[in-house]
This record gives C-alpha cells, sequence and structure tokens, in this order.
C-alpha cells in the first residue's frame, strides 16, 4: 500500500519536464547505539531497501523507501519513510548529495509485541552513473514509552544499484 501511494504522490508531483524517476535497490550494514545496542548481541545490523527517486527539477528529488533490517534473530525493523534529496549539481549521472527523511518503522520483536515508532535519518551520499553510496545517522523514539530509554539511534552505510525508469 505504501508503494501505491508513493507512486501516486510521484507522479503528482513530478509531471514537469524533469520526470525522471529511478528504483533504487541495494544493501545496508549499520552500527546501533543507545537503547537499540543494549537489545542487539553485536550492535551490527544488515538490510535491504528499495527507494523511488523521483525528479522535483534538476536538483531535488522527491524519496520513499521501503527497507527491512535486522539487527539479530529476535528483532528486525520495516521502515517506511519519504523525504527530501538535494544535489550538488545538476549533471543526472555523477553527482553529491544530501537528503533528510522521516515515516514509521515497524518494529518486529521474536516472541513479545510489535510495535511502530516514528524514525527520521539524515545522510550524505554520491552517485557514479548506476551505483550509489550514503551514509545516514537515524534516530527513532517509540509512542509506547515517553523516557530517553526508547530512544534509538544508529549510523548505517548503504549501496545501491541505480535503475532508471524514465527518461
Amino acid at each position: 500500500m505504501a508503494r501505491i501511494v508513493f507512486l501516486l504522490i510521484a507522479t503528482l508531483v513530478c509531471h514537469n519536464a524533469y520526470a525522471q524517476l529511478d528504483l533504487n535497490v541495494g544493501v545496508a550494514g549499520s552500527r546501533s547505539y543507545a537503547c537499540l545496542a543494549d537489545q542487539t548481541d553485536s550492535g551490527i545490523g544488515i538490510g535491504i531497501r528499495g527507494e523511488m527517486a523521483a525528479d522535483l527539477n534538476d536538483r531535488f528529488q522527491f524519496i520513499g523507501n521501503l527497507s527491512l533490517e535486522r539487527h539479530n534473530s529476535d528483532f528486525l525493523s520495516l521502515p517506511v519513510m519519504a523525504g527530501l534529496r538535494v544535489s550538488t549539481t545538476s549533471d543526472d549521472d555523477m553527482f553529491c548529495f544530501v537528503q533528510a527523511t522521516g515515516g514509521r518503522s515497524y518494529r518486529v520483536y521474536g516472541d513479545e509485541d510489535n510495535q511502530s515508532a516514528w524514525i527520521m535519518n539524515a545522510g550524505i551520499g554520491t552517485v557514479w552513473n548506476r551505483l550509489g553510496a550514503i551514509v545516514e545517522y537515524n534516530t527513532s523514539r517509540s509512542n509506547v514509552y515517553n523516557d530517553a530509554r526508547d530512544k534509538w539511534s544508529w549510523i548505517s552505510v548503504r549501496t545501491f544499484l541505480r535503475l532508471p525508469l524514465g527518461f
């Protein structure tokens, strides 16, 4: 359902001459801090991500992504996020960028109750033709507890393959 909503929004927003639409698929590794590190064996996580990036103009992109992140055998999360990416140049094939996204993360625990939490991140990255890489700082807070022990943060490094869907 989230993908359908994203595609509808991207279609409405990107109807101008810069309507390049990219599908980015890739893998990620992460290092946990704060509460999340306490719940994982090593503080290291892995994941996969699918992302749609739609040009708003020659420097701005609307992005939406869906990830699956595994932090140990008992905990995984499914973040669904949307945001904005700003390129440092107007070149479509090779550029550096900064981005910020926000959304919901659905946390799945082994035998415990599942919950959702707000998640935000900021990152800096680069694209070289079809390959890209990004480093992101992520923070998440659950609505269940209103104290510092449920504020999670982690750094993730992600690589991706860029597949242009428009021209």
